[in-house]
């Protein structure tokens, strides 16, 4: 049996858009999803994506500035009289004046078109920042500095949504004691096919924040079920997703199914949920789940005094 640890993991950012996640190097031309504020190479400072992206925009207006400029010396050069002269001083100050309000009032919104062609430009850059920090996973792993790996490959699992960044993910997090306090995933970590580490981190999860269980995790098990049932205490486990189930009404609701059939192994205090909630709702559908409740209730806690008068 694998010796797990107790860790303390790295806070995670909180950001509105991923690619406020990314950082780049002006100077090198590199990106980094990590944690560093310096880059490794040139020991610049990093700077956000977005301020990249805004100084290429920036450029560009520069460059049309120039031309702009040069299309107005070129006018008054070729002036050959005094009228044509102050004409072309006079259309060069008024499209100056009109460049300069029409970036005033539009330039946000110009930055802000220019920003996913940009991204869309780096990406090769950005993906092979990706492969360099999967190598430095590679490492860690090596070195069995299993929370760095992890903390590691939770960062890169923002920009790729495979199962192999997954899979690693659960293999790390199966090395470490889970407690109440932590961040923990789930959600970002159900595989496409059945995986039994996943299986086993769930176990886990459930124990500590039942919470976290919802509703693509509750279709992972309903799809997966026969070889759930296969492992080491299969039927519990399914108990104890069935009574997660029961945090919210809309699941109850559309997983009756599961409730019902591992109601057996539903644990004690999530039955005396599942009692009221039957007894509440019983004439909304919940005709079958209630006359299950019921007799699990009578058969095993009929004299026990929690349950008494609910159903």
């Amino acid at each position: 049996m694998r010796k797990k640890i107790g860790v303390l993991f790295r806070k995670t950012r909180k950001t509105a858009y991923t690619f406020e996640r990314l950082q780049a190097c002006k100077h090198c031309h590199t990106y980094h999803v990590l944690w560093d504020t310096h880059c490794e190479e040139c020991s610049r400072e990093y700077q956000p994506v977005r301020k990249l992206s805004a100084l290429v925009t920036r450029r560009y207006v520069q460059t049309r500035f120039l031309l702009l400029a040069l299309f107005v010396c070129l006018a008054v050069l070729c002036a050959k009289t005094l009228s044509q002269l102050l004409i072309a001083a006079g259309v060069g100050l008024l499209l100056f004046v009109l460049f300069f309000w029409m970036q005033k009032k539009y330039g946000s919104y110009e930055r802000d078109a220019q920003f996913l062609p940009f991204l869309t430009q780096e990406q090769e850059a950005i993906k092979t920042a990706l492969v360099h920090h999967l190598e430095d996973v590679g490492a860690d792993v090596k070195a069995e500095r299993f929370k760095d790996a992890y903390e590691k490959t939770r960062e890169i699992g923002h920009f790729i949504h495979s199962d192999t960044i997954k899979i690693r993910k659960i293999m790390f997090l199966n090395h470490f004691i889970l407690r109440k306090d932590m961040e923990l995933e789930l959600e970002t970590l159900i595989p496409s096919t059945y995986d039994k580490d996943f299986v086993e981190y769930l176990r886990e999860v459930i124990k500590v924040q039942p919470s976290l269980v919802k509703k693509s995790a509750l279709d992972y098990v309903r799809r997966y079920k026969s070889y759930i049932l296969l492992q080491e205490n299969g039927e519990q486990l399914m108990g104890q997703i069935a009574g997660a189930a029961l945090r919210m009404k809309p699941y109850v609701e559309q997983y009756q199914d599961l409730i019902i059939e591992f109601i057996d192994y539903i644990p004690r205090e999530r039955l005396l949920r599942l009692a009221k909630m039957a007894h509440t709702h019983r004439h909304e559908g919940w005709e079958l789940l209630y006359a299950a409740t019921k007799r699990r209730v009578d058969t095993h806690y009929a004299f026990d005094p929690d349950f008494a008068g609910i159903l």
